[in-house]
């Protein structure tokens, strides 16, 4: 057995520019483990968490996941990971912040600490970061959330979304937002990783040389390539790489029930 810290990377759609960032060889991942767990957003109703793992609530999307996974998982234990990046899984914060800059800008009515009850809201509420508080709260892995990144950056679809009110105040304003994101999550035993600054244009929006291919023709302006993937990732491997590994905490029987000629 492998003494190497064991990391899975969990997820929805947006999974996908990591898994690219790794086959691409844009992120050295030696020194852990490397799994993924995963599927197209529309699944991750059919998930919940319960005993300490993440189940699909049906078999047909269960032996989806699996079909994924390169063992095979009907569902994901924390147990038998050191480490579990949430990568997307539905969790959106662009919204939220786009509403908090328009009410700053609207007049004196927001306190900082109604700010901090939305934004506190905002996150909890959302079915993809219970998932990850479900697997943190067993104290087995460490669990790392990368939200849904911003929107890649187009002048015609998103130049009237900022008021120049609301550019003013964005770079102060977005630094305490993700703050308080980060300290909400804290107290929920996750470490969230706020988008990479090197990746961001125009204070809330992603540079568009990390967009899919062709995204302008898809009009797909949500998901990213393999060099937003390598920011995450990158980010990721260095904290999972110091976490110790734990002996004894392989339940491939138990978590096993691994599919069995899973193709759907």
């Amino acid at each position: 057995m492998s003494d190497l810290p064991r990391l899975c990377i969990f997820g929805d759609s947006h999974y996908a520019c990591v898994k690219q960032a790794e086959v691409q060889g844009l992120v050295d991942v030696h020194g852990v483990e490397l799994e993924y767990w995963g599927h197209v957003g529309g699944r991750f109703r059919y998930l919940e968490f319960r005993d300490g793992a993440v189940h699909p609530v049906d078999d047909f999307t269960a032996r989806r996941f699996a079909k994924f996974n390169a063992k095979g998982r009907l569902f994901l234990p924390a147990a038998d990971f050191d480490a579990i990046l949430v990568m997307g899984a539905r969790v959106y914060v662009w919204r939220l912040f786009h509403r908090l800059l328009r009410h700053l800008t609207e007049g004196p009515f927001l306190s900082r600490g109604l700010e901090r009850r939305i934004l506190t809201d905002g996150l909890r509420g959302q079915a993809g970061y219970r998932l990850a508080a479900g697997l943190a709260g067993t104290g087995t892995a460490r669990v790392i959330l990368a939200p849904v990144a911003y929107y890649t950056f187009d002048t015609e679809r998103f130049g009237e979304a900022l008021t120049p009110g609301m550019a003013a105040i964005l770079p102060e304003a977005v630094a305490r937002f993700w703050r308080v994101l980060q300290e909400a999550a804290a107290d929920d035993g996750i470490l969230l990783l706020p988008q990479p600054p090197e990746t961001v244009v125009a204070g809330l929006y992603t540079a568009a040389d990390l967009a899919v291919a062709d995204h302008l023709a898809k009009q797909d302006f949500e998901h990213h390539n393999a060099g937003y993937g390598a920011a995450i990732l990158s980010r990721a491997l260095d904290i999972a790489r110091r976490v110790p590994r734990r002996a004894g905490l392989q339940r491939a029987g138990a978590a096993g029930k691994m599919a069995e000629g899973s193709e759907v």
